[in-house]
This record gives C-alpha cells, structure tokens and sequence, in this order.
C-alpha cells in the first residue's frame, strides 16, 4: 500500500494542471494515466485566446505552435458563409500529443510522481481514506482522489457519480503534416480557419485548422444514444474532404490514413463532488456546447479542484460537504455560460441558414459570431447584444428586400 495526499485520475490538461497546482504547494501527489505518454489525442487542438489570458504561463512556444487571425464560417448549404479578419489572433493552435506531454512535465518539474501506462481498475473506501486499485496490482490509499480522466471516466462510474445522457458528443478527427510554404499558399500567414456547420446534415459542424507544420481537419457531432440509424461519422469524413477539395480549401492530394475518434460530453453530470472525490475536465461533462471546446473548463475546473483539495487537506476535513464548495464555485465562473449555450446551439442549428445569411450581410454581427465561435467572447455575455443586433440586422434586410421587390 503506497499513501499519497492526493491522486489525479488522468493526465490530459486538467489533471496535469491539478496536480502542478498541488506540488506547487507542497502536496504529496501522485498522477495516474491509463496511457504511454507522449499519446495522441484525437482533438482540433483550438484554444480560445481567454486560456492564455488565464493561464499566461501557456504564452511559449513549448505549447503554443501557430496563432490563426480569422477565417470563414459556412452555412450548412455553403450558400451562405461569414468572412472575419483580424489584425490580432483569433485562436492559438497546439498539438495535443505535445501540448499535453508538455503539462505532464511541468507538474513533473514541480515534484508530481507520474505513473502511466496504468489503469485504476477500481475505488473503495475505507473510513475517511479511499483505496485505488490499479491494473499492476498496486493499491494506492489518498486522502482525495480528482477525477480527470475523460469522458469514460472510470472514477465517475465507480464513485456513482457518473451520469446517464440520452445524447452523446463524438468526433473525428485527423492531423495531416504539411510543409510550411503549402499552409502558407492556403491559409495564408495568418492561418485562416474553416468551419461548415452542420455539413451533411450533422448537428454540429466540420473544422480545418491550419498549424505550423500541421493540418487539423474534424467533424463533431451530437447524437441520440439509441439511434443507430445515424449516419456514419468516417463515411462523411470522407465526403468532407472531397468538399473541401471542390472548394479549393485543402490540397488535392491529401487522404485519410489515421482517422481518430472520441467520444465527448454535452452537458456536466448532476453532481461533482462527493466525500474524497471531485471532477473536473471532460469527466465532470465540462464542455462548450456551441464549439466543442473544452480545454479551457479543463484547465479552470481543475485550479478550482486543486485550491479546494488544499484547503481540505489544511482543514483535515474532506466530507462532501466540504467539497461542495468546488461545485458551487465552478457554477459560478462559468456554470452559467455552458447552460447559456446549450440552450442557444438549438436556435443555431434550427435556423443555420438564415442565422449565416444574415450574419454574411452585417460585419459586426459576423465578428461577434465568430467571436463565440472561436471562444473569445462568452455568449452568456454577449447575449442581448448579439439579439439586438440580429433583430436589428434581420429586419434590415427583410425591409431592404421588400423594397428591391416593390420596385
């Protein structure tokens, strides 16, 4: 039985950044993943630019590969697209198998014990302690265990705390490497982005995300469990990159070889926290409804899991009761965004081309759509201008239309 103060359930960006927090203050801790790192990670790899505001140590280029400046959103038709430059990056571009790899070691640096390749097959409890069992036998006893460890968490199902949806997020995504001078031929210095929403009838949309060296291209999608009528994600890939071609967006030669998957949350689970456990990052449900983002509730989630665990530990009291502090604090910074956008993607996707035909029409509008989009701006924030602003526009243009007509 090795005795640890607190154990992080997986290594992605929020379990590395829990686990740098603790060491930095001297917490005996260790960090558990079921994978070999460096691992690829099937994801755009698009940070809204508010990640590096809030975690300015993330402005290098150990993290960091390339900045994009603009780009284009798609109506589900393609009749209709949205065009948005800016003299100022629009979103910060990593690959994960190296972004990742890179927060595992600065928790390393600061003194987190590191054990990949291991699964934690199983968690019990015994009085105010909680057991882990791992795949090599090994049992582990902690004080606080922080769950980090994705979608399929297994600390959430094992702790009960894992709930049941009827919808599920699923991706696909593929990273293609690219010389520069080619990136630079297409996307342009400043690496203009592409985003079709809803193409081929998903309810989400398909990316491409040009990098340094890389080209990320993707398609999300939110989908009913018991369907199985749904169409197939790796068929439209493909179809997707043939539009992509007719539209003189990516390289004719380019082919699917390494197609990757993942499953994604859409809306976090009914409860957090219990006695000796929280989570945080995709296996609490954290996620942007609207683009699928989640690195930024993953790296926020868990400063706020981590500044709890150490007052727990300080205070020898970690009850649920004390715990639920975690909960309310993430509602409160950024509980009622994801709710916000939740109930917006319905509007989006319900009028996906009027939204964009609209929005093509009126700058500002196109700017605070791609804004959201891109992360920069919180919907929930932005909300009444945004309705305003389309009132406004729509009726414009419904007003500028009759009159065309009349004459």
């Amino acid at each position: 039985m090795i005795d640890y103060d607190v154990v992080i359930v997986g290594a992605g960006p929020a379990g590395s950044t829990a686990a740098k927090i603790l060491s930095e203050k001297g917490i005996n801790s260790l960090l558990i993943d079921k994978e070999k790192f460096p691992r690829e990670k099937p994801c755009g790899g698009g940070l809204p630019l508010w990640v590096l505001k809030r975690f300015p140590h993330l402005f290098n280029s150990n993290y960091i590969e390339s900045y994009s400046y603009g780009g284009f959103i798609y109506s589900d038709t393609s009749k209709y697209k949205i065009e948005v430059h800016k003299n100022y990056p629009s979103i910060a571009m990593v690959l994960r198998k190296k972004f990742d790899n890179e927060l595992v070691n600065a928790a390393i640096k600061n003194g987190v014990k590191f054990l990949d390749g291991v699964k934690v097959i199983d968690i019990k409890f015994e009085n105010n302690y909680t057991i882990l069992i791992l795949s090599d036998n090994t049992s582990i006893k902690t004080s606080i265990v922080i769950g980090a460890d994705g979608f399929n968490s297994i600390t959430a199902r094992k702790t009960g705390l894992f709930t049941k949806r009827r919808f599920t997020g699923v991706s696909v995504v593929e990273e293609f490497q690219l010389s520069e001078k080619i990136l630079d031929k297409f996307y342009t210095k400043n690496r203009f982005c592409h985003i079709h929403l809803k193409i081929f009838g998903i309810t989400g949309y398909g990316w491409v995300f040009p990098k340094k060296n890389h080209l990320n291209i993707g398609l999300g999608d939110c989908r009913l469990k018991s369907n199985r009528n749904q169409q197939n994600l790796k068929m439209i890939f493909n179809k997707y990159l043939e539009i992509l071609k007719k539209q003189e967006i990516i390289p004719k030669n380019i082919k699917s070889i390494k197609l990757r998957g993942g499953s994604l949350p859409v809306w976090p689970h009914e409860k957090t926290y219990m006695n000796n456990v929280l989570l945080c990052g995709d296996a609490a449900g954290f996620i942007n409804p609207v683009t699928g983002e989640g690195i930024y509730y993953a790296l926020k989630s868990a400063e706020i899991a981590a500044n709890i665990t150490i007052k727990a530990l300080k205070t020898k009291n970690t009850s649920g009761r004390f715990l639920s502090q975690y909960e309310k604090e993430w509602k409160k910074d950024f509980g009622k965004d994801i709710k916000y956008m939740l109930n917006s993607t319905k509007k989006i996707r319900n009028e996906n081309e009027k939204f964009i035909q609209t929005m093509s029409k009126d700058k500002k509008l196109a700017e605070m759509l791609f804004d959201i989009m891109t992360g920069q701006q919180s919907i929930y924030k932005l909300r009444w201008k945004l309705i305003r602003r389309y009132v406004y526009s729509s009726s414009r243009i419904s007003l500028c239309n009759l009159i065309k007509f009349k004459k």
